[in-house]
């Protein structure tokens, strides 16, 4: 029924994954998917720094020159946690809380270079600085914001993180105000629940029939 399709393409979007080549004719099946009604996102998306500073991930195909082709399709994109953890916002989660995170964030005000988690508990300079990170990224929002798109950041974004902050404000000077004129185009993909998401007992509850007691 025309209801139940109108139901289903709103409520359910096709996200294109980043884990294989796209086949030759990705244009068209896109272009088929839009027809059928359904809104596309474009999952995992690493940039051409991040390649540089990280190596490009060896399974994922999303980067942000193999989107450039194929943007037109897409209604969000959204940024990978290495791209945005790593070498945005300085905050990915093997970084932890304590003394490696703080220390990336001294490394960023004294050197203006990007350092990132290397085993356990130490660290390895990218080489690449913060500065330039900012301004690939803001140039790139600018063209995601003017065909009005969206931008989904994979990762717990926080106003009073000290290393976020370096990140929100550095945008702001290259014109991105991802929690003020341009919020609407921002969203983000995490939460703050710790290292479970979920008790046991929680999750047992879940599982029961109603109606049986705990």
């Amino acid at each position: 029924k025309d209801k139940d399709r109108q139901l289903l393409v709103s409520t359910v979007p096709i996200e294109v994954c980043e884990d294989q080549e796209d086949p030759p004719n990705m244009e068209i099946l896109l272009a088929e998917w839009q027809k059928l009604g359904f809104r596309l996102a474009y999952d995992d998306t690493v940039s051409e720094l991040t390649c540089q500073a990280l190596g490009k991930p060896s399974g994922n195909f999303h980067t942000t020159q193999n989107l450039q082709p194929l943007l037109k399709y897409f209604w969000l994109v959204k940024v990978d946690i290495e791209w945005a953890g790593h070498m945005l916002f300085l905050c990915h989660p093997s970084l932890g809380q304590g003394d490696r995170k703080a220390e990336v964030l001294s490394r960023v005000g004294a050197e203006g270079l990007v350092y990132v988690a290397q085993g356990p508990s130490s660290l390895r300079n990218t080489g690449v600085k913060h500065a330039d990170v900012l301004a690939e990224f803001a140039a790139w929002a600018r063209q995601i914001i003017l065909l009005e798109k969206k931008i989904c950041f994979e990762l717990t974004v926080k106003r009073d993180d000290p290393n976020c902050v370096v990140a929100i404000e550095g945008l702001r000077q290259f014109d991105i105000d991802i929690f003020g004129k341009h919020a609407e185009y921002f969203c983000f993909q995490g939460g703050i629940c710790g290292p479970k998401a979920f008790l046991p007992e929680h999750l047992a509850n879940a599982m029961r029939p109603h109606g049986d007691a705990a």
